[in-house]
């Protein structure tokens, strides 16, 4: 077959220069290893450049594991690479699929850059880049007149484009935290006195995750209805962010306030009682006149005693260091663990050891104590 190729080709040589030239005289087929495309001649083939450079993308931000970013704004660092010492020149090449600024292929130079980018869904944005061989995209190793090519012309782009796929969540979610314990007296420090606290926390971003602190330490949290396991007693503030698949956490919500009353022990004088209704499942009981339970120095702004009533139940008598007694009757409605105010809210600060004294030798069981400053958040509208 190339014979006849070559005789066609000396046959045209010969009718355009009048001469005939010996078979002899055939040249050989498309050279190997071209880095460049060589047009034909009538004497011999064209060379082809088979070998394609290949391209590199680099992006400005990388996605996290959910395939998301959190800027508006994507730079991408394109180049080439060459396998067969071709020396060019060449060029790029790019395509972007999805959002208001998609376009087909066209010619790009690094870094190119979208800006303004609306936000969107993982894997909606795809940048593909691709280097192509300009010097021999403007030529055809075979484009003899009158005769056949005999050099197939392969692709002077990379045929595998470099692909990059993104999405985009630039704004922040909102987190609401509600706490659902109910306190009449102090509705925005309630006192609880379960095993629990109930709070509810949502996000305005389905799937976000929760990060918690109670009294500014972190604790591990769920959201929507959750409880915060065996709180220590005393004033705690709690507050919560929540954070989006994105990445995107939102402000630390106002911290919601809540206190755990101090468990009484049992002292001389004094017996342990248990029963799921106490605080921490356990009470201290006595029949004993003058017996006392004497508690360390602190700042007292309210004051009240948890202690079982019931028919036949004692009295006793309370106070903060050297003020007033201030005295408590337990007769009344059968109850486990019933809050008594015995020093109210507006009645001032006062500071020293609280001391709680039986004062019959009727039966007195006495829970726990909550003994705070009367400091207490605003209530919000």
């Amino acid at each position: 077959m190339d014979r006849l190729r070559t005789a066609s080709r000396l046959a045209v040589l010969g009718l355009l220069g009048g001469a005939l030239v010996p078979l002899a005289a055939a040249p050989a087929g498309a050279t190997p290893g071209c880095v460049d495309e060589t047009a034909p001649s009538l004497l011999q083939n064209g060379c082809d450049d088979s070998t394609p450079p290949e391209t590199t993308l680099t992006p400005s931000t990388a996605p996290n594991a959910a395939g998301l970013v959190t800027v508006s704004t994507m730079s991408f660092t394109l180049g080439w690479q060459v396998t067969d010492g071709d020396p060019g020149p060449f060029g790029l090449e790019c395509r972007l699929t999805g959002g208001p600024q998609a376009h087909d292929w066209r010619a790009c130079t690094s870094p190119v850059t979208y800006a303004d980018l609306p936000d969107a869904a993982a894997g909606t944005y795809v940048l593909e880049a691709r280097a192509v061989d300009l010097g021999d995209r403007a030529r055809t190793p075979d484009t003899a007149p009158l005769l056949p090519p005999t050099v197939p012309d392969t692709p002077d782009e990379d045929p595998t484009p470099a692909t990059f796929t993104w999405g985009q969540d630039t704004r922040a979610p909102f987190v609401f935290v509600t706490g659902t314990s109910y306190d009449e007296i102090t509705p925005t420090q309630p006192v609880v006195t379960g095993a629990s606290v109930p709070i509810r926390l949502n996000s305005s971003e389905a799937g976000s995750r929760f990060e918690c602190t109670d009294n500014d330490r972190p604790v591990a949290c769920t959201g929507g209805r959750w409880q915060l396991p065996d709180p220590t007693a005393g004033r705690h503030r709690f507050s919560a962010r929540t954070i989006d698949a994105a990445g995107n956490a939102s402000s630390w919500s106002p911290a919601i306030e809540f206190f755990v009353p101090r468990d009484l022990t049992r002292q001389r004088g004094w017996k342990k009682v248990t029963g799921s209704g106490y605080v921490d499942g356990d009470a201290v009981r006595t029949s004993r006149r003058g017996a006392r339970l004497v508690l360390p120095r602190t700042k007292v702004g309210e004051l009240r005693l948890l202690a079982a009533t019931g028919r036949g139940h004692g009295k006793v008598r309370v106070r903060v260091g050297k003020r007033a007694w201030h005295v408590v009757d337990l007769a009344g409605p059968k109850a486990s663990s019933e809050q008594l105010v015995v020093i109210d809210r507006y009645s001032g600060i006062r500071s020293g050891r609280i001391v709680i004294e039986s004062l019959s030798a009727r039966p007195v069981v006495l829970d726990a104590i909550v003994a705070r400053p009367n400091r207490f958040p605003a209530a919000t509208r």
